[in-house]
C-alpha cells in the first residue's frame, strides 16, 4: 500500500525486530492536505493483516501520518511487547477497550487525531510514562488517570476538556502536565495556560496536599574527519609524506606562483599558533557545529518549555527523537534547516570565487537556492524563514543591486511622518532614523507556510537572517581582522541593513577568526576585540549599550529566547554565541541547555555551535550528531570541505 515494504510479520526473536515502521513520509503540501482530512491514497486506512494474523515481538511501533481509523482489538495480544507505540496525525476515533491489555507500554502518542474518549482499561496500563494526547477532541478524562502508577509526563493540550482529573493532584510521579487550549472550569483554564508548574501546583491544593517533590532521573573516541586532499604541495624534505612540513613550506615558499593559484587562501607563515592539524580540527569544528547545532536545535523550535520538557529528556536527544509537525516537516530527520543551507551558500560563494567574498555571487545563488534549494540533495526549493529575505528575494533589482535593494525594503517599513529622506544616502545607515520605527508584526502575505514559522521581529530586518550564515567568514582570511570585518558586513547588507544586524554579523565572524588564530586569549579578550571591531557599526550610544547588554549576558535562562516579537531577534543568536565562547559545558551539555530554552532554537545552536565548534574543534563533537546527519547530506558537506581546506592549503 504505497508507503509499505513487505514485512514478515512471523514470530522472531525480540534481538532481530525492534521497530515496526509503517509512518507516511510526506511533503508540506501533503501535510496541509492531511490536517484537513484529504488522505493521500498510498495512507494506510487500517493495520495491515499481516499483523492481526501473526505474533509478532515488535517493541517499538510508529503508524504516524495515516489514515486509520481504529485499531483491531487483537492488537495486544498480536504485538504483546510494544513499549512505544507512535500513532499520531491519524483519524482514530477511540480505542478498543482491550488496549489496556498493552503492559509493556511506556510511550503512547495520541496527537492530532480526533478522539472523543478512553476507554475504562487505559488506566490499568502501569508502565505508561509519557502520554500525548494532544490535539484531540476529548471531553473528559478518566478519574483515576492519576493513579496511573508510572505517569511522568501528560499532554492534553488543545482538546475540548472542562475539567481534570482531581487523582492527578494527588500523583506522586506525574512531572509534567499540559493543558492549554481546552476550556477548563477546574483547574480555571486561565491557570493550565500559564504553564505546567502552576497546573500541577492548583491540583495539588485542591487535592489538599503540599507540593511533592520528585525524585530526580539519575544522571568515546574522538571524532576524524574523513581528509580527501586534493592540492598537495610536491616538496623536496627529508620526509616528503610529512604533511606538516609540507604544510610549513608552502607557507612561506611565497614565489611559488602556481601553487597559490591553486591555494588562494593558504594563510601566511605564523598566521595562527595552532599547528596544521589543530587549526584543520577547528575549521572543520566550526562548519560541522554549525550543521549539528541547526539539525538538532530544530526539535524545540517555537515550542514552550513545557513542551520541550514533555517531548524530550534534559540530557541528549536523536535526530529520530524530534517530533514531526509543521515546524519540522519541511525537514527530514537527521537533516539540517534553511538556517545552515545559506550558511553553505557564502562557503560555496567563497569556493567558487577563488577565495574571493562577493555579494552579488551570494545574491544569485540565494535566489537560486529560494527557487530550487540544492537539488543534488534531493530539495525542491529554499524554504527562506527570515521575514526581511522573503520581502528582497521579490524585488527584481536585487541580484544586480543587493546592498541598495536591502536598503529600499528596509525605508519602505519606515512611516512617511518620520520624514526618510531617499535621496540622502548619508543618513541611509542612521540609527536615529530606524529607531522611530514602532513595534510591529511582520506581514502574513510575505510567507510561504505556515505564519508561526517565519522569523518575525518588532522592528523590520532586525531578524536572524543574517547572522545564521556570517560563522563561515571568519575561516577564509582569519589572520586578517580588517578583511574578516569587511567580508562579514558586505554579505550581511547583502540582505540586512539595519546595523544592529551588521554589527552582530561582524561580532561573530571576528570571534571565529580569533579561535582560529590560536592565541592564547581569555574568551574576555576575544569578546573585547570581537565587540571593538562590532560596536564601530553602531554609532548611536543606546543602540551600542544594548548590544552590550546582550553580549554580556552571564547565563542562558537570561537569554529571554521566547520574549514576545524578538525570538528571532539577531541579538538572540549572538547572546547565545557568546555564552558558548565562555562556557566550561561540553558541546553536548551546553547545545541540550540551549534548546531547551526553545524560542527560535535552531538559529541559536547553529550560531553557538559554531562558535563551540570552533573551540573544542571536529574532533571533540558528539559523534552520534554528527553520524546521525543524513549520508547524502553529509558526503555533500565532506566534499565542500575538502575544496575549502584544499584551498588553504591545509593538510
Amino acid at each position: 500500500m504505497g508507503n509499505i515494504e513487505a514485512h514478515d510479520f512471523a514470530p522472531v526473536r525480540a534481538d532481530e525486530r525492534k521497530e515496526l515502521n509503517l509512518s507516511k513520509k510526506i511533503s508540506y503540501k501533503q501535510f496541509c492536505k492531511h490536517l484537513k482530512g484529504e488522505a493521500h491514497e498510498s495512507m494506510l486506512t487500517e493495520l495491515p493483516w499481516g499483523i492481526r494474523d501473526s505474533v509478532s515481538l515488535y517493541e517499538k511501533m510508529n503508524v504516524s501520518f495515516n489514515a486509520i481509523s481504529e485499531l483491531p482489538p487483537e492488537l495486544p495480544l498480536r504485538l504483546p511487547h510494544l513499549s512505544h507505540i507512535d500513532l499520531s496525525y491519524n483519524r482514530l476515533q477511540t480505542l478498543p477497550e482491550s488496549f489496556g491489555l498493552l503492559f509493556h507500554l511506556r510511550t503512547l502518542l495520541l496527537s492530532n487525531n480526533v478522539l472523543r474518549s478512553l476507554p475504562e482499561s487505559f488506566v490499568h496500563l502501569v508502565k505508561l510514562e509519557c502520554i500525548d494526547l494532544s490535539h484531540n477532541q476529548l471531553k473528559e478524562l478518566p478519574d483515576e488517570m492519576g493513579n496511573m502508577e508510572a505517569l511522568s509526563k501528560l499532554n492534553v493540550s488543545n482538546n475540548k476538556l472542562k475539567l481534570l482529573p482531581l487523582s492527578l493532584g494527588a500523583s506522586k510521579t506525574l512531572t509534567l502536565l499540559i493543558a492549554n487550549g481546552n476550556k477548563l472550569e477546574s483547574p480555571p483554564q486561565a491557570i493550565c495556560s500559564e504553564g505546567s508548574k502552576e497546573t500541577l501546583h492548583f491540583l495539588r491544593k485542591l487535592y489538599k496536599v503540599s507540593i511533592i517533590d520528585v525524585p530526580k532521573r539519575p544522571s568515546t573516541p574522538l571524532n576524524v574527519f574523513p581528509r580527501v586532499r586534493g592540492n598537495q604541495l610536491q616538496s623536496s624534505v627529508i620526509n616528503p609524506h610529512s604533511a606538516q612540513i609540507q604544510y610549513i613550506q608552502e607557507q612561506t615558499d611565497t614565489t611559488n606562483t602556481p601553487m597559490r593559484i591553486k591555494t588562494p587562501l593558504l594563510p601566511p607563515y605564523g598566521a595562527s599558533e595552532l599547528d596544521a592539524f589543530q587549526l584543520r580540527d577547528r575549521i572543520i569544528g566550526v562548519i560541522y557545529g554549525a550543521a549539528i547545532g541547526d539539525a538538532i536545535g530544530v526539535a524545540t523550535r517555537w515550542m514552550s518549555p513545557d513542551e520541550c520538557d514533555f517531548y524530550y529528556s534534559k540530557d541528549s536527544i536523536s535526530y529520530m527523537d524530534i517530533v514531526h509537525d509543521e515546524h519540522r516537516v519541511r525537514w527530514r530527520k537527521g537533516d539540517w534547516t534553511s538556517n545552515f543551507d545559506v550558511f553553505m551558500l557564502v562557503m560555496e560563494s567563497v569556493l567558487s570565487w577563488g577565495g574571493v567574498v562577493d555579494e552579488l555571487d551570494f545574491a544569485k545563488k540565494l535566489r537560486d537556492w529560494s527557487k530550487k534549494g540544492f537539488p543534488e540533495l534531493g530539495d525542491s526549493e529554499g524554504v527562506v524563514l527570515s521575514e526581511t529575505v522573503q520581502k528582497i528575494l521579490k524585488h527584481k533589482a536585487f541580484v544586480e543591486d543587493p546592498h541598495g535593494t536591502a536598503v529600499r525594503i528596509l525605508t519602505e517599513e519606515l512611516p512617511v511622518e518620520n520624514g526618510f529622506d531617499f535621496s540622502d544616502t548619508e543618513s541611509l545607515f542612521d540609527e536615529d532614523v530606524w529607531k522611530q520605527q514602532p513595534p510591529r508584526q511582520a506581514n502574513p502575505d510575505l510567507r510561504s507556510f505556515s505564519t508561526a514559522s517565519v522569523s518575525v521581529c518588532d522592528h523590520f530586518g532586525t531578524d536572524n537572517g543574517a547572522i545564521i550564515r556570517t560563522a563561515i567568514l571568519g575561516v577564509p582570511f582569519f589572520h586578517n581582522l580588517g578583511e574578516v570585518t569587511e567580508n562579514a558586513v558586505r554579505i550581511c547588507r547583502a540582505t540586512h541593513s539595519d546595523s544592529r544586524c551588521v554589527a552582530s554579523c561582524v561580532v561573530i565572524s571576528v570571534v571565529i577568526a580569533m579561535l582560529l588564530q590560536g592565541r592564547q586569549l581569555e574568551p574576555k579578550d576575544i569578546l573585547a576585540q570581537a565587540s571593538k571591531c562590532g560596536l564601530q557599526y553602531l554609532s548611536d550610544d543606546e543602540l551600542r549599550d544594548e548590544m552590550m547588554t546582550q553580549i554580556n549576558i552571564s547565563d542562558i535562562g537570561s537569554l529571554k529566547t521566547n520574549e514576545s516579537n524578538r525570538m528571532s531577534h539577531t541579538y538572540k543568536p549572538l547572546a547565545a554565541a557568546m555564552l558558548a565562547l565562555h562556557t566550561q559545558d561540553s558541546y553536548r551539555e551546553f547545545v541540550m541547555k540551549l534548546i531547551h530554552e526553545a524560542g527560535d532554537s535552531n538559529s541559536n545552536t547553529c550560531v553557538a555551535g559554531a562558535v563551540l565548534g570552533g573551540r573544542v574543534g571536529y574532533s571533540h563533537l558528539p559523534a552520534d550528531w554528527i553520524q546521525g546527519l543524513r549520508k547524502k547530506q553529509t558526503n555533500w558537506l565532506n566534499t565542500k570541505i575538502n575544496a575549502l581546506l584544499d584551498m588553504m592549503g591545509i593538510p
